[in-house]
């Protein structure tokens, strides 16, 4: 309790400081959408990017010296995310479970092990664009946050693929594309219909013919929950056309309290 109410009033004194004026125009270039959304909405975001510069701890990698070009723009995606769940309130989403956010330049190389049965484990190096940990980082690679934030990278957000993980791995460590629902009705929808599209995106990768939504949604729920979340965020309205009933299960999760904010 004590813990809770000295975060609020940090929070509170920190929306007191003006938003430093240089935010405005580097956002206006690196994170775009800000243009489509009303001055309320949008400084709420701004609220909420104070939040995520000052309370993550922030770690460049790979020789890449962070700035507070990097913090804002990656902040701004996350309050584009957590728009529907209390952007720029006290209380609002802001990760916990996330201490650190660590950013590479660009792609970047990373260990893996794969169990392949009889006590054999295979090791390999595979390029990636992002991580996320149980309870622990996320890891970006800036050139593809910075393409999205300027509107290159068609469908795709790897800030928002990241942090959908999280909501995934708060039930457990092991994502399994169903995240905390409270509505038992919800829940029970969200289970038909994520395995019903999954199993329909897994038939159009194995023909050549996706629609809209990227072929590594369709390795597991956990990355098709994180690479939906990236479309519907990225391309609402195709989203919308293409994959309805995905799109509203989606709205209703992400905006619990007004299904109509996409």
């Amino acid at each position: 309790m004590i813990f809770r109410w000295f975060r609020q009033f940090q929070r509170h004194q920190l929306w007191k400081r003006p938003i430093p004026a240089k935010w405005h125009e580097l956002l206006s270039e690196n994170a775009v959408f800000l243009e489509d959304v009303e001055e309320e909405t949008k400084t709420a975001i701004l609220r909420s990017v104070q939040v995520f510069c000052s309370e993550k701890n922030w770690e460049g990698c790979g020789g890449l010296k962070l700035t507070d070009e990097h913090r804002a723009t990656i902040s701004a995606q996350i309050a584009k995310m957590t728009l529907g769940m209390g952007v720029g309130e006290v209380d609002g989403e802001y990760f916990p479970e996330v201490q650190s956010i660590l950013v590479y330049p660009e792609a970047y190389l990373a260990d893996t092990k794969q169990h392949i049965g009889a006590g054999v484990v295979m090791e390999s190096r595979d390029g990636r664009l992002g991580e996320a940990w149980h309870r622990g980082p996320v890891i970006l690679s800036w050139q593809d946050v910075l393409a999205t934030g300027r509107r290159q990278n068609f469908a795709r957000n790897v800030v928002i693929h990241e942090f959908a993980h999280h909501l995934d791995m708060r039930n457990g460590r092991d994502a399994d594309g169903i995240p905390v629902i409270e509505s038992s009705d919800l829940g029970r929808r969200w289970r038909e219909v994520t395995q019903r599209c999954f199993g329909q995106l897994q038939e159009m990768c194995r023909n050549g013919s996706p629609r809209l939504l990227d072929c590594y949604g369709a390795t597991s729920l956990s990355e098709f929950f994180a690479v939906a979340s990236e479309v519907f965020f990225e391309e609402p309205h195709a989203m919308r056309h293409h994959w309805p009933e995905l799109f509203d299960l989606f709205n209703e999760f992400y905006f619990p309290h007004d299904f109509a904010q996409i």
